[in-house]
């Protein structure tokens, strides 16, 4: 036995001396994140909002497509052709100035073996019947509803950002009142325990105590999980790696909402991205009546060229043109009727479409500001609740110390303040999860 000892005392030694050689690497340092910087770290490096502008991008392209639709196109075309070696031809005729010698023989030269043409065309379009104005217009709404599209994701990106910000608060703080509780029943334990060994106390106290403290400690480690769970939610919207240690330095003290029902109800409907948005589709629409009614009326443009190819003879020629180009479609089956009949419907779809996107709105903010009326109205209450149960537990300590109260008092009692406790972290977490609601739907976020 002496032997194993002494083998047992070399490895602790020698495993200590590496540990001391090799000191563990530095925990990287927590990054301390505010409401303000977890915002801003979600508008630099969300994905979702990152392929949300690509849409503003694209429809950017296709209103300079549409400009450029007006202005000079110039064309230029060439061809290039090299033959091979060919002979003179000769031509034979009768000898016009006498009898001898009676034919005259010549040979025409070759044509040239290298060959080219080229051509350049300016063409301008005098009158469109309105289809290039109309095209502009449209690319400009598109525009416009791409921006409100674009500003309707950032408000969700950065709700969901926030959502998982308070829900990480509130995980931290109802892991505070489960260490809080798991404290007061190793107490309860201890004193217990003391109680028994003098003989004042049952054996039954004890192990309703220990029952006590099991729970607590299960109660820890659900709250724990729940703040880890919110966390990976948090540094996922910021689009960092997942090993880096977040720090908060808010809270859940409530943030009392400036202004009254009907100011937020004018900004809603004046600033919300999907009013925006079907108030662009529909000047799309509108426009795209123009688009259409531009089928039946006539096209003119005009056009200017010169055309440069080699003769093979004389070496190379030019040539310019001009043209006035005049198109009226005369017949079209029906089809043109048929566009404009199409966009007027659309038009008059979008126009109930943005009444009910205005309704929806307006219940919507109605909505959420009786939900943040409803969590200001339970932080009260919950508050008060808190420091009735705190009073309670302590006067059930004392009562069961002093040998006049029971266990069953003192654990009704911790349980009474730990659900409240947690209670009042929920009411907190409540009223900042209806502000953010109230915020999201003014637009205000």
């Amino acid at each position: 036995m002496t032997r194993f000892r002494k083998l047992f005392s070399a490895m602790m030694v020698a495993i200590l001396i590496g540990a001391l050689a090799h000191p563990a690497a530095a925990q990287p340092a927590a990054r301390r994140l505010s409401f303000a910087d977890a915002a801003a770290g979600v508008l630099e490096g969300n994905l979702r909002l990152r392929a949300a502008a690509f849409d503003i991008a694209v429809a950017e392209a296709q209103l300079a497509q549409a400009r450029g639709a007006r202005l000079p196109q110039a064309a230029l075309s060439g061809g290039y052709s090299r033959f091979g070696d060919r002979p003179g031809q000769p031509i034979t005729i009768t000898n016009p100035f006498g009898a001898s010698p009676p034919t005259i023989t010549f040979t025409l030269p070759a044509l040239d073996p290298v060959q080219f043409a080229a051509r350049l065309v300016l063409q301008f379009p005098l009158y469109t019947g309105g289809r290039l104005e109309s095209q502009i217009a449209i690319a400009e709404a598109n525009l416009r509803g791409a921006r409100a599209v674009f500003e309707r994701t950032k408000q969700q990106t950065l709700f969901a950002a926030r959502s998982a910000y308070l829900q990480m608060l509130l995980g931290q703080e109802t892991v505070a009142a489960a260490w809080r509780a798991q404290d007061q029943a190793r107490e309860s334990l201890r004193v217990a325990q003391a109680r028994l060994q003098t003989g004042a106390a049952p054996q039954f106290d004890v192990l309703q105590a220990e029952v006590a403290v099991a729970v607590a400690e299960q109660s820890v480690v659900r709250t724990q999980t729940t703040v880890q769970t919110a966390r990976i939610e948090l540094v996922a919207a910021l689009n960092v790696p997942q090993d880096v240690v977040v720090e908060l330095t808010e809270d859940l003290t409530p943030q009392q909402v400036s202004g009254a029902l009907g100011d937020a109800l004018a900004r809603a409907l004046r600033e919300r991205p999907e009013v925006i948005e079907v108030a662009s589709r529909l000047a799309a629409a509108q426009a795209a009546i123009d688009l259409a009614a531009s089928g039946g009326r006539p096209n003119v443009s005009l056009s200017a060229g010169y055309d440069l190819a080699s003769t093979g003879v004389t070496g190379s020629s030019g040539v310019w043109s001009v043209t006035l180009g005049v198109t009226l479609s005369i017949f079209d089956g029906g089809i043109t009727r048929e566009r404009i009949r199409e966009a007027a419907l659309r038009v008059q779809q979008l126009a109930v479409l943005e009444a009910e996107t205005r309704q929806r709105i307006d219940v919507e903010v109605r909505q959420a500001w009786l939900a943040l009326q409803q969590a200001n109205g339970e932080l009260t209450p919950a508050t008060r609740a808190v420091e009735q149960g705190r009073e309670a537990a302590r006067l059930a300590a004392v009562r069961y110390e002093a040998g006049v109260g029971t266990s069953l008092e003192v654990t009704s009692a911790q349980a009474a303040l730990a659900q409240a406790e947690v209670a009042l972290a929920t009411a907190r977490f409540g009223h900042h999860v209806a502000r953010n609601r109230l915020l999201l739907a003014t637009s205000a976020l």
